[in-house]
């Protein structure tokens, strides 16, 4: 039995391997080990794969703004994602639908977007779907080292793949929660690093959820969520990720698509 303790990572790491998808090109051992913590740390595999939809409420603060309000996302595997937030003194709404991007703000309606702006979107869900994408083998990876961040030791680790962009990952050598990842886009012409740092995890629904996120562009700190109440797996409205699109006489088209858009 102790000898099968020991040899039982190992095993886990070589099944890892084996099973390489096709979309993946590297992943090294280094990596591997780490993914199955993180994988053990969020609940298992089973606790991953079951959640597939997540409703989040809360809290925002836009410091560059100097405005607050209130923050609503909607989730669901895969590729679909709705951020809502709601300042003071304006609003904005993203809807992401498996390759389609829209976003709209200032009043104004929703847009399809594309280029850096839908990547920012499409980067977003990765990030929230990370330890899925991880568990699944999806991304190549590459170990790269021990990091200190705000005096919390973590291990570093390269995740990429060819969609982009290639995010740096940050785990707590402790708990092995994710404390960060960041990326970059290219926005002008200058690349732009895009990060959130997140922290308060607490348990829900056999795995675990942070309900503080703090993002930065450029190394300026953008905004603050705080999430008040999560929902697992909800019978949401997939209507939601259907952004209103209205013909030349202005009436609302509803014909669903294989992705669920109303075209």
């Amino acid at each position: 039995m102790h000898i099968l303790k020991k040899l039982l990572p190992i095993l886990l790491v070589s099944a890892l391997l084996s099973s390489l998808p096709a979309g993946a090109t590297e992943q090294d051992k280094e990596s591997l080990a780490l993914v199955e913590k993180i994988v053990l740390a969020y609940g298992g595999a089973e606790a991953i794969e079951k959640v597939t939809a997540v409703n989040a409420e809360g809290e925002i603060k836009a410091p560059v703004r100097g405005d607050h309000g209130t923050y609503k996302r909607w989730f669901k595997r895969p590729r679909l994602l709705r951020v809502e937030t709601a300042y003071q003194r304006g609003a904005e709404t993203r809807i992401l639908n498996g390759d389609q991007v829209w976003r709209s703000g200032g009043g104004s309606a929703l847009k399809s977007i594309s280029g850096p702006g839908a990547m920012a979107v499409i980067y977003q869900y990765k990030q929230l779907d990370l330890p899925y994408g991880l568990l699944k083998g999806v991304y190549n990876l590459r170990y790269a080292g021990k990091e200190t961040l705000d005096g919390v030791a973590t291990d570093a680790l390269e995740v990429s793949d060819a969609e982009g962009p290639a995010m740096r990952v940050n785990v707590d050598v402790v708990s092995h929660y994710i404390v960060r990842i960041s990326g970059r886009i290219e926005f002008g012409g200058a690349a732009t690093e895009l990060a959130a740092m997140f922290s308060d995890y607490r348990p829900m629904a056999g795995t675990v959820m942070p309900f503080r996120i703090h993002n930065f562009a450029g190394g300026m700190a953008v905004s603050e969520t705080v999430i008040q109440h999560y929902s697992v797996n909800p019978a949401g409205d997939p209507a939601l990720f259907d952004p209103p699109i209205k013909d030349h006489h202005g009436r609302v088209l509803s014909l669903a698509s294989p992705l669920g858009l109303r075209l």
